[in-house]
Formats: C-alpha cells, structure tokens, sequence
C-alpha cells in the first residue's frame, strides 16, 4: 500500500542532515503530483522543521550553540539552484584554482559558469554569481576536468609562458581523465587544446 505524500516527504527530510540543502524537484515520488510535494514541504516551511531559502530551495536548519541559526552552505545552495533549474554548473576560474590547489586566494564571490543562469543569490553576506556561457564547455561530467578547463580558461594564454604550470595541473589529474579531458577541451579555442594536449603527455 502506497503511504500517503504527507508521510513520504517528512520520512525523506527526517532522512537529511541538519544544514543540507535541496531543490523542491529532488522530491520525486511514484504516483505523487509535484504540486502536492510543494505544497507538504511549505507547510514544513511553516512549521519550522525545514526553511525555505526561495521558492523551491529549502535547508535543513542548523543551529550553533556559538552562534544560533547557521545559514547554508552557498556552494550548496548554487547545486540546489541548478539543480531546480535543469542548469549544468562548473566554479569559475578564480573558484576553481583554488580548488584544485594551484591558488591560496580564496575568491570573495562564488561564481559558477552554467547554460542557463544570469543572476545573483545572496547566502548572508556572500555573494553567489551565475554566468551564462556557451554550453558545449559544460559537456563533461567528469568534476576534476571541469575544473581544470575552467582554471586553464580563466588564467589565459599568456599565463603558460609559465612551463611549470602544465606540469601544474597535470599533478591535479589521472590518466583516467585523459579521455574525458581530451574530449572536453574540443570546444574551447585552439590555445586551450594545445594546451591540454601538453598537460595529456606530462600526464602519460
């Protein structure tokens, strides 16, 4: 016998961890309208168990015996946005250097690069930024190539006057991203292939 919406929804945020953020979308269930998961997660909005950050992104409260209430984590409020809206993601530059190691600047601002997305979100006093750009760059599915053709993208071509930094990045990456790097890069300008196909032989 199916359990009631009302029933389903709370067992799957009792399920979460405090301070985890999701997208309405994520709750899915057999047999259920959508309309309906909506409408159980605002009454747990409004009960207090869960907090909507905007419409269709909530939290699972935190508390800090320091400092009260602890607002959510913004990279996972940028996943949860994504993912609300079917957009493809990857940290920009700035973001993904530091990342991967290869930078000690933390940015001020996270900045994520989509197919989708041109807008802002504030998480307190922090800044989220989304930035449009040509999705065929977003093609990867593979999280560490991502963010080394974004951190390549982003420092530019005169930046690998430098011949330590193939060397660099290739130290961040496996011969099982060899592949997946290769393909990924088809869609960037041609410095960037070059590029890559260097980092590819320091690797092998």
């Amino acid at each position: 016998m199916t359990q009631p919406i009302t029933t389903r929804v709370q067992s799957k945020i009792s399920s979460l961890s405090n301070g985890v953020v999701f997208a309405s979308n994520s709750f899915r269930f057999l047999d259920a309208n959508q309309n309906s998961v909506e409408k159980e997660l605002s009454k747990l909005n409004a009960d207090g168990v869960i907090k909507r950050f905007r419409k269709g992104i909530y939290y699972k409260p935190q508390k800090s015996s320091l400092f009260g209430d602890v607002l959510p984590n913004p990279s996972a409020i940028a996943q949860a946005i994504a993912k609300l809206n079917d957009a493809h993601i990857v940290p920009d530059g700035s973001m993904a250097l530091n990342m991967l190691g290869l930078s000690d600047q933390v940015p001020m601002k996270y900045i994520y690069l989509n197919d989708k997305l041109h807008k802002s979100e504030f998480v307190g006093n922090t800044e989220i930024v989304f930035k449009r750009i040509n999705a065929k760059k977003l093609t990867t599915s593979n999280k560490r190539v991502g963010l080394v053709l974004s951190a390549i993208d982003y420092l530019g071509k005169d930046a690998f006057d430098d011949k330590d930094l193939v060397k660099d990045f290739a130290s961040k990456l496996k011969v099982s991203d060899v592949k997946d790097l290769d393909m990924a890069s088809r869609y960037y300008p041609l410095w960037v292939k070059t590029r890559v196909s260097e980092i590819i032989n320091e690797i092998h």
